[in-house]
């Protein structure tokens, strides 16, 4: 079926950018620095940043590259549809959709998790805690449906304002850098044999660089815009990883930058006083925020597209008609983030976090080593004369994306690989169904045609 075009084009290249940088750049960025310090040293850390970079700019690339060439609304399923047939593009949107929805309820906790440390009501009240998050889903859905340029301004505005703050940050932590803090690189216990521990930390904050891609059928001369925002969202995020994490390790001796549980605001305040603790827990809630905003139209998005092509039931390609954003996509996935904070509200904010990121995690990486398969396969469809030379030739950036991709469901180990299988295996049945039930409406509309 061919997808209507319904959604508005409100998004420039401006706001696209943005949309993937505030996606990429969420909770992660606040908490990294403290998480790879318990895991690895600070040789191991950086190593990991600079494979985890490199291997999402060459799967960003991949995203840009087909962004390009297939501009439509829902990015990693349209584009395995084109390569590969509809039960793979199926499967790309149900792995994609469901790790956008479960993502986004860790992106809610940690919302709260930062709250509550100004109001510990929230991370010691699980009813509270509750209705904290919820109330902070419902408003952002509703922005989201009230446009996506009202969505996008509003989440513009709030990655500048975050990439001013972690700018702050590494001026601060550069003029404080102590050598000897990062000193031995490759310590005893946390040498060159934690790097795919650390990689598997690190693959987190990236998710989300395919943001653009996703929102293609809403961006302004997407054949251009997607690819470019795309390629300078990953720029921008993976330089301010890599900065914010490198100078916080040269500024806080590596023991009490693992036992931090705000390194960022902890690192200022020894510098500017207690105060700038309250100031960085403000900035990275309101950095928080903007990542909901972003990440709940990107889910929508996804869902949309699959619903126009009635693979998800055709509720989801509902479009509002004053506002015409996908409001039933925005409402069904907010109402199942609802659910699993529920299913969740009885645990603490940080055993939710843990528990809801792996989820998300491994629903990703299968569908980012398809995209990346996706444009191998298109790469090759021009080539005249196919060998393994000009295979590799014509294919090299992403079959390296693919490389990364495969590398990060191996080193991300057994139990998110099962519960990746799981999720896959789940998504059958449910194809199943939706392709009968369109048989069935299509030998319909064939016998009512007869009988006219």
């Amino acid at each position: 079926m061919e997808q209507r075009t319904q959604l508005k084009k409100d998004i420039g290249l401006f706001i696209a950018t943005a949309l993937v940088a505030g996606n990429i750049m969420g909770s992660g960025i606040f908490m990294l620095p403290a998480t790879l310090a318990q895991k690895s040293g600070p040789g191991a850390s950086m190593i990991a940043w600079i494979l985890t970079g490199l291997g999402s700019i060459f799967l960003a690339l991949s995203f840009a590259n087909l962004g390009s060439k297939i501009p439509k609304t829902g990015g990693p399923y349209e584009y395995s549809k084109v390569a590969f047939g509809d039960f793979v593009g199926f499967m790309n949107a149900w792995l994609y959709w469901n790790g956008s929805w479960i993502g986004n309820a860790a992106v809610v906790i940690a919302v709260a998790s930062y709250v509550g440390s100004l109001f510990p009501v929230i991370s010691e009240n699980h009813l509270a805690g509750f209705v904290f998050t919820s109330a902070v889903l419902w408003i952002f859905t509703i922005i989201n449906i009230l446009g996506v340029r009202v969505a996008g301004k509003v989440q513009t505005a709030i990655t500048a304002f975050e990439i001013v703050l972690l700018l702050f940050f590494v001026i601060a932590a550069a003029v404080h850098f102590n050598v000897a803090n990062i000193t031995p690189l490759f310590p005893a216990g946390k040498g060159t044999e934690t790097i795919s521990a650390a990689a598997a930390s690190t693959l987190w904050a990236f998710l989300g660089l395919e943001s653009a891609s996703i929102a293609a059928g809403e961006i302004k001369n997407p054949e251009k815009n997607v690819k470019r925002s795309t390629i300078l969202g990953i720029l921008i995020s993976t330089f301010m990883y890599f900065a914010i994490n490198f100078f916080a390790m040269g500024a806080m001796p590596q023991d009490k930058l693992a036992n931090s549980k705000a390194p960022i605001a902890d690192i200022l305040s020894g510098y500017f006083g207690s105060g700038m603790a309250t100031v960085i827990t403000v900035g990275a809630i309101i950095s928080i925020l903007g990542t909901t905003i972003g990440w709940l139209l990107s889910t929508a998005r996804l869902a949309y597209a699959a619903g126009e092509d009635a693979i998800f039931p055709e509720i989801f390609a509902k479009v509002h008609p004053k506002f015409k954003t996908p409001y039933m996509s925005l409402i069904i996935g907010s109402i199942l983030v609802n659910v699993m904070l529920l299913m969740n509200y009885t645990k603490s904010l940080n055993a939710a976090f843990n528990f809801v990121t792996l989820l998300a995690t491994l629903s990703y990486l299968p569908v980012y080593a398809m995209t990346a398969a996706s444009d191998v396969l298109l790469h090759i469809q021009g080539v005249k004369k196919l060998n393994l030379w000009s295979f590799i030739k014509s294919s090299f950036v992403p079959l390296l994306g693919f490389i990364y991709a495969a590398w990060t469901i191996y080193g991300s180990g057994a139990e998110t690989v099962m519960y990746g299988c799981l999720m896959m295996l789940a998504g059958i049945p449910f194809y199943l169904y939706m392709n009968f039930k369109n048989k069935m409406k299509n030998h319909s509309l064939l016998d009512e045609k007869k009988i006219a």
